[in-house]
């Protein structure tokens, strides 16, 4: 047991070891994948250990454990004609009358079997609306952790420049600074269209994580028979509503948005034959059961709906704030109102928007470590260290092109052209 425990501890412990990705990124590969298993963990307890309860006739008393092993095997239904009729229902989507199954032209219930046990034409059948989600629900919230994740193995595929990068920054010191920017400010080794590539490729990915939490919520709104993307806000409707007629049925006029989603009370129907010296007898029961897993169903579900509308949130601000970032560095590097004329092409081979990405990641890890980096980029390229501002008056500004580090050595100024000789040299 203590085992056990500490197992399930680890899956729902918030470590993130690796920020080789955003946050905004880690909330779908991280924590959405734990919600998964926790609830699928939850449901599985229910799986196990919930039993049904039938209400069986005085005839069928011995043979009860018989027909609610076959009723959860063939699963349950309710009528959804009666979802409009509640003042005439025993429970959501079941007649007062077990015995009506159809409505007339009049809107009347009726019972499709006249009193000689024939067919009443004048009785047009109920729509069955039947419900097994109980059987397989544990598996499919289990499986979408594996959706959810899947966005992560692409973005370890396209960016092992920055798993690497941040591995040298955790498990490096001061001596790798040569090592790292030898590496990965070097364009022999680290060229500029991969580089563009990957800022492309990693817009690309945003939007495949967005797709993913939209895909999440209609691939489940598609199992639950189209009833899971409203489930939230007719909840939350319905939650307004005072205690002394929320559950009052009748009063409200609305069925509670649990049991429209998932009924925890169903109808059955169980055929017996029996065969002996007498003849042959067979006879069908109609039973109402009470489906308990599915309340626990119902509140987990209202838990996932709204982490579904925040994932869908998250993920799309992660998108804005890499437009924005991406934007913000080229606007800094590239935007001709703010720099002399001659100077865009010098300022654009100094440091690409990827360059920019390296270095900020570095900062957000070890300050220190960033500023090494950045008196060593000095080294090979001085005009990094600060570019003037077009001004046609006698003094001009000036705008350092990323943040300052600490203690940072001002270094003679060289031409570019021999700055990136010497980079290269080395």
């Amino acid at each position: 047991m203590h085992a056990l425990t500490e197992s399930v501890w680890e899956v729902i412990t918030w470590k993130s070891k690796t920020p080789y990705d955003a946050a905004s990124d880690q909330y779908t590969r991280i924590f959405m994948p734990k919600l998964f298993i926790i609830s699928s963990l939850v449901m599985g307890f229910s799986y196990f250990n919930d039993k049904l309860n039938c209400m069986v006739s005085a005839r069928l008393h011995e043979l009860k454990e018989f027909v609610q092993e076959t009723c959860w095997i063939q699963g349950f239904y309710i009528y959804q004609e009666m979802h409009t009729r509640l003042n005439e229902s025993s429970y959501y989507g079941i007649p007062e009358y077990n015995g009506y199954d159809g409505v007339t032209k009049a809107g009347q219930l009726c019972s499709m079997l006249d009193r000689a046990g024939g067919k009443n034409i004048a009785c047009n059948e109920m729509t069955k609306r039947y419900f097994l989600h109980y059987q397989w629900l544990p598996f499919f919230v289990c499986s979408m952790a594996i959706l959810y994740f899947f966005p992560y193995l692409i973005f370890r595929a396209g960016n092992s420049d920055i798993i690497s990068l941040v591995d040298l920054v955790l498990t490096g010191n001061m001596k790798d600074v040569d090592k790292l920017v030898n590496n990965y400010f070097n364009y022999k080794i680290n060229s500029k269209l991969k580089m563009r590539i990957i800022i492309w490729f990693n817009l690309v990915l945003k939007f495949l994580y967005i797709g993913i939490n939209f895909a999440g919520f209609f691939l489940t709104d598609f199992t639950m028979d189209s009833l899971f993307i409203d489930y939230g806000a007719a909840w939350w409707e319905w939650n307004k509503v005072p205690n002394s007629i929320a559950h009052d049925i009748v009063k409200t006029g609305i069925p509670k948005p649990g049991d429209r989603f998932l009924p925890s009370v169903g109808i059955c129907e169980v055929h017996e034959a029996l065969n002996d010296k007498r003849g042959v007898y067979i006879d069908k029961h109609k039973v109402i059961c009470e489906v308990s897993q599915n309340i626990r169903y119902q509140y987990i579900f209202i838990i996932l709906w709204f982490f579904f509308a925040t994932g869908v949130l998250i993920s799309t601000l992660g998108l804005f704030h890499l437009i924005y970032s991406t934007l913000k560095a080229m606007f800094v590097v590239y935007n001709p109102t703010c720099y002399e004329e001659e100077l865009r092409e010098r300022i654009s081979e100094q440091l690409t928007l990827r360059e920019i990405e390296y270095l900020e990641k570095i900062r957000l890890m070890d300050m220190t470590m960033y500023g090494e980096v950045i008196r060593e980029l000095y080294r090979y390229k001085p005009g990094l260290q600060t570019i003037k501002r077009f001004n046609e008056s006698a003094t001009s500004d000036s705008v350092s092109l990323m943040p300052s580090a600490p203690n940072t050595a001002r270094t003679s100024r060289t031409t570019l052209y021999d700055s990136r000789e010497e980079f290269l040299s080395d």
